[in-house]
């Protein structure tokens, strides 16, 4: 995880959450924050970015003139989006496992299911509590970019802030 400060100079071809922006003499295209949050000119956040320079993964963002974060993935719509699939492909999975198994291949096989899906949940709950804390850290008067702390430039960089 990257976190970049960047002021927004420029917004411009806006659609549908996706926009292009210039910053700092720089143009990116079709950056997507979650398809509801669209910055303004002028504006300043800091971005949670998958890679340093990537803006096609945007994972994380702050608008630093307020305290409100968003992230790209959250574990409610994790749970959803698995459960869903639960109702279609696991009781497939149930029912073959019936079929071949019998009731106790079949209890296994949900446990193994619920377990997963947990799992899954518990893991994307951690990592935007991750995002979260990495973006409260930068101050709005912060102008210059900021790594996080599981990369290593961060612990290569002796003016980055301390943890």
């Amino acid at each position: 995880m990257h976190i970049e400060t960047v002021r927004f100079e420029r917004v411009f071809d806006v659609y549908g959450g996706l926009f292009s922006f210039q910053a700092d003499g720089k143009r990116e295209f079709a950056v997507v924050f979650d398809h509801k949050s669209v910055p303004t000119a002028g504006s300043t956040f800091a971005v949670a970015l998958s890679e340093p320079g990537n803006w096609q993964n945007v994972i994380g963002w702050r608008d630093l003139s307020s305290s409100r974060i968003g992230v790209k993935r959250s574990p409610w719509f994790i749970a959803t989006d698995l459960l869903l699939e639960m109702c279609f492909g696991g009781i497939a999975l149930l029912a073959a496992a019936w079929v071949a198994g019998g009731p106790l291949a079949a209890l296994v096989a949900f446990i193994a299911l619920a377990v997963g899906s947990g799992t899954i949940v518990t893991v994307c709950a951690l990592r935007n509590r991750r995002i979260r804390r990495a973006l409260l850290a930068v101050s709005p008067d912060q102008a210059r970019t900021v790594t996080a702390p599981d990369t290593p430039a961060r612990r290569a960089d002796p003016t980055a802030p301390a943890r």
